[in-house]
């Protein structure tokens, strides 16, 4: 059996993808990860034995996707920002559905998996007449409104709002927000999706109808997720994450563990915090009691204030953040929250202060706050006192810390990525429910 798994060119959809592809190769599958040229070494990396299907360069659309994320970055309206990006990856799709077509063509897999916001690889597999799972790295909210059931107690997507906070005014509301959230994505994503597809001779369709009737994955668990009704062939699988942290560096290792406790400081791959959040964030590292390992690309390192204080260490690239994150002398995160890397974080039991930038971060920091696993602060507001008070907070506060079992335990109760594999063997069979 062949499993041919495929995403758009994000690292953080790339990854559960990538553990899936492995854990269906040691049950004895021939897997393959499609995406673009500049993917090839982190999938080579992350997943020994997995072959990858090289779809040609994201090549010069590659700067407009920059330049996509750092205005995302800087934009105080969530949903805006989240738009912005989705739209501009629409740019990759006509590489995208030429690729795998032709890949398809070469080499026929038995069943596809498919990130959920890569609908090129959906269109390509029905085109080919190929049974395509779906799996979504993002919150469960992220599904289209028309394929959830409704639950209207349950925050709205892009809210920022706790569900403590959730009152009689929005669960009466919700028939009509749900009304103009489909409208408002027929009249974006699908209207850019039908004219993308019409280039390549193909029917208009509804996004929610391409996905319906479909196994959707959804890389999460109740218990973070606020809890509410699935339809038949959505589930819930917790964190895609492995089994053990890989092993740390030995030099590093020995820095994280000798001395003060640790703040792990990493804003994701894609996040681009402006020169004062930069400043801010480095002034409130600034410390006798811990010290900070912060990862941060060389060009906005460059724009720290000078001198650096001698508790930050600063790396541009690091080894996995799981494998920093089970250290027992990482003590605090400070992270975007985006969904690997809160994930991450609980399953290593290490309190989260978030600093969401974009998409469905704001949401996410809400959850882990909700869950009693951290803090969060707001993106535009924050200043140096804040986020180190924030992060006091959570390295003295036992109470994060007692936070972390039932988290984990709902992770592990969810299936993980054993679960995922399952399931996509029933849906290589074209069974979708139960």
């Amino acid at each position: 059996m062949y499993a041919l798994f495929t995403a758009i060119p994000l690292v953080g959809h790339l990854n559960p993808l990538i553990r899936q592809a492995g854990e269906l190769r040691r049950r004895g599958w021939r897997v393959a990860i499609a995406s673009f040229r500049e993917l090839r070494a982190h999938v080579e990396a992350e997943g020994p034995g997995v072959a990858f299907v090289d779809l040609g360069p994201v090549g010069e659309v590659a700067a407009a996707l920059r330049a996509n994320e750092e205005a995302a970055s800087r934009d105080r309206h969530f949903a805006r920002g989240t738009m912005r990006i989705v739209r501009g990856l629409t740019a990759v799709w006509p590489a995208m559905y030429d690729g795998l077509s032709a890949s398809l063509a070469a080499d026929r897999p038995d069943v596809m998996v498919v990130d959920l916001f890569s609908s090129a690889g959906l269109c390509a597999a029905d085109a080919a007449g190929i049974p395509a799972a779906i799996n979504n790295p993002d919150l469960l909210a992220s599904i289209p409104v028309t394929l959830l059931p409704p639950a209207d107690d349950v925050p709205f997507l892009f809210s920022g709002r706790s569900i403590r906070d959730v009152g009689r005014g929005q669960r009466l509301a919700g028939p009509l927000v749900r009304r103009f959230a489909d409208a408002v994505a027929s009249a974006t994503v699908g209207r850019d999706l039908n004219a993308l597809r019409a280039t390549r001779g193909l029917a208009p369709v509804r996004v929610d109808a391409l996905l319906r009737g479909r196994l959707i994955l959804v890389d999460g668990a109740f218990g973070l997720e606020y809890a509410r009704p699935l339809p038949p062939g959505v589930h819930m699988v917790g964190p895609m994450l492995p089994d053990e942290p890989p092993p740390l560096p030995e030099e590093l290792a020995q820095w994280l563990g000798d001395g003060p406790p640790v703040v792990y400081v990493n804003l994701g791959t894609m996040a681009v915090a402006s020169d004062a959040q930069l400043a801010a964030i480095q002034d409130a590292l600034s410390a006798d009691s811990f010290r900070a390992l912060w990862i941060l690309k060389a060009a906005q390192a460059a724009r720290l204030p000078q001198p650096r204080p001698s508790s930050v260490r600063l790396l541009e690239w690091g080894p996995p953040p799981l494998a920093v994150l089970a250290h027992a002398n990482v003590r605090a995160f400070v992270s975007h929250c985006g969904i690997n890397s809160v994930h991450e974080s609980l399953t290593a039991g290490t309190p989260i202060v978030g600093i969401p930038m974009f998409a469905d971060q704001r949401d996410m920091a809400v959850r882990v706050a909700d869950a009693g696993a951290g803090v969060w602060l707001d993106k535009s507001r924050f200043g140096a006192a804040d986020l180190r008070r924030a992060i006091d907070r959570v390295l003295t506060d036992a109470s994060f810390t007692r936070a972390m079992p039932a988290l984990q335990q709902a992770f592990a109760a969810a299936g993980g990525v054993r679960r995922a594999a399952d399931l996509i063997e029933r849906a290589s069979r074209g069974q979708t429910a139960g």
